[in-house]
Parts: structure tokens; sequence; C-alpha cells
């Protein structure tokens, strides 16, 4: 066990296991609308300040389709990045894109987030990396099986806090590696079971100690 994280969610579990705060996004809905003009009424729907639980609420939805699935996964990943609407045009232009989208979320509806991790890896969309991709895992796999976002910010906790617990993997995040994101699923649930949390709960203390040592600009903590 990884005796910072025991005492990171030890003390997140003594102030009360606070949840990750909501993100307004309000300022970039217009932009998100243009983009998307077929999902305008959809994106209209979206709570102003989104979270994680509205996110998965949608994902775990069989009255949303998979670019509407996508979508709030990607609303909430960008925020209020200018460019995140092009981006995922761009990512949603492409004929495959929906085909894999889909079967992606099939393996993550069976708990199989490292075979979906290892099918996004082989049947890439161009533009989205692994960081974005492991988001749209998360949210579309059962909170108690666990897909933990794995992003820059998590990458270089690892390499400073939990580097003897990744020998034998590269830590970084920029590229697909299914032995990282393996190595890294099985970690976070080795202390999620440990600690009786949720994997995802895991993830969200690691990305608030990686921000408050790593980050010099971020334009909310709960992300």
């Amino acid at each position: 066990m990884n005796k910072r994280l025991v005492k990171l969610v030890e003390a997140w579990k003594a102030s009360g296991s606070p949840r990750q705060e909501g993100f307004d996004w309000t300022s970039s809905r217009n932009n998100w609308i243009e983009a998307f003009p077929n999902q305008s009424k959809f994106i209209s729907t979206l709570p102003d300040e989104i979270d994680r639980d509205a996110v998965r609420k949608i994902c775990n939805s069989d009255k949303h389709d998979i670019s509407q699935k996508f979508l709030a996964v990607m609303v909430w990943g960008y925020g209020d990045r200018g460019y995140g609407p092009y981006r995922v045009t761009q990512m949603m232009n492409q004929a495959h894109a929906l085909p894999v989208l889909t079967q992606v979320y099939e393996l993550c509806q069976l708990g199989d987030a490292k075979g979906a991790y290892d099918f996004l890896r082989s049947n890439r969309i161009r533009i989205l990396g692994p960081s974005y991709g492991s988001k749209f895992i998360t949210f579309c796999t059962p909170r108690e099986v666990g897909a933990p976002i794995y992003d820059s910010l998590i990458a270089i906790w690892v390499r400073e806090f939990a580097e003897k617990e990744f020998l034998g993997v590269t830590t970084s995040s920029e590229n697909w590696n299914l032995k990282t994101y393996s190595r890294y699923w099985d970690w976070v649930k080795e202390h999620s079971d440990a600690l009786e949390c949720y994997p995802d709960e895991i993830e969200l203390v690691l990305f608030r100690d990686a921000e408050s040592k790593f980050s010099k600009a971020s334009n909310w903590s709960g992300k």
C-alpha cells in the first residue's frame, strides 16, 4: 500500500468524504451547440454545473445514444476550453468513430475496462488520446468495478510518489499503453478495496493532491 495515498484517503474521509465539485461550463455551451447542431436539444439539457454524477447518469441511461454519452464526457472533460468543441468534431467526423465508441461502451458495461482500453488503443480515433479516452471508459464502466482516469497530472503523481510500485512500465499518459493502464487499474483497485471506497474516489483524491502539487493553473479543482 502506498503510504501517501493511504494518508490522503484517510484525511479525505475525516473531512466528510467531499464529492467532486461541479463546473460551470455555460460560457462555452453555444460553441458546443454550433459544433453539434444535431445534438442542440441534448446539449441544452445538460446542467449548467456539470459534475461526475450527471455524466455517469447519462452514460448509464438507455435513453441516450452513444454520441450523447460521448459528448457529455467530453463537455465535462474539456470544460470551458475554447478548443474543445472543434477537437471533438474532428473525433466524431471519422467514419469509424461511432462503431468504435459503441464497442468500447459495450465492453465497459460488461466491466471489462482493460479490454475497452485495449480496443480503443487498437482502433484509434484520431485526436482522442489515452487521457480523454480513459475519461469515456470511466463513466461507461460500473462504478463498483472502476476504471480510473489516467491523465498527465495523475502520471506526474505516480512518478513522484509511487515510482517503485510502477517499476517495469512507463508512467507516461501521452501514449496508449495497456501495460501502464493495467498496472494503474490494479493499483487503484487494490487501494480502493483495502480502504473501502470506490476506485473513482481514489482517483479523485489522487487528482486533488496532484493538482495542488503540480498544476500551475487549473481552472477547476474537480476535473
